[in-house]
């Protein structure tokens, strides 16, 4: 990496993550990005790979956005149990990611002239650059999230995998983020904020 400092932050719209981002990247302003922006539904079109485009390779960028811990028995568990999961406005680090859905935003008809590469994503993940000056409460120095279609809505497959797999966290709009960022070649220091299953904001 060329720098610990974050070129840029980018945000989901909700509240409670453009909360996170201020307080994660002190300094700098977040690109608030919404859900359709962060599920690019064709190669190079929008402002995600606009805005990571733009990003020295090599250099981190921020990312926050919402995750879901599957299971009731996450409501149920008490702060600072041992093994307990993330709880509901905690931010958790992202150290790693499994995806579940078998698409990412490099589906589809690429533009002429653009070099058609699935890049590695091995050691995209930054998780010790998540770190608060104050205010959000962070958990654990990264997890393995998965990647679902949606978060509030498991499919049969995604719900046993997850379970199987014991993914603590699940997000639909993570992956796509990271698989842009590293084609081109961005370092991400992402991280979820938790949020009840039943949570139907956007």
């Amino acid at each position: 990496m060329t720098d610990a400092r974050a070129a840029l932050v980018l945000s989901a719209a909700a509240p409670d993550c453009q909360a996170a981002a201020a307080a994660l990247f002190p300094g700098l302003a977040a690109h608030v990005l919404e859900a359709g922006d962060l599920r690019p539904s064709a190669p190079f079109r929008g402002p995600l790979f606009e805005l990571l485009g733009r990003v020295p390779r090599g250099s981190p960028a921020g990312l926050v956005v919402p995750v879901v811990v599957p299971g009731a028995e996450a409501r149920a568990t008490e702060a600072g149990a041992p093994g307990r999961l993330p709880l509901p406005g905690e931010a958790v680090p992202v150290a790693d990611h499994v995806n579940l859905t078998g698409r990412g935003p490099l589906t589809g008809p690429w533009p002429a002239g653009v070099p058609r590469d699935f890049p590695a994503m091995t050691g995209i993940y930054q998780p010790g650059l998540v770190r608060p000056e104050k205010g959000a409460r962070v958990y654990s120095s990264g997890v393995v999230a998965a990647g679902v279609a949606d978060a509030r809505r498991l499919t049969r497959f995604e719900a046993r995998a997850v379970r199987e797999g014991g993914w603590p966290i699940v997000s639909d709009s993570l992956i796509p983020v990271a698989i842009v960022a590293a084609y081109y070649g961005v370092r991400l220091a992402a991280c979820g904020v938790v949020r009840a299953a039943t949570d139907d904001r956007e």
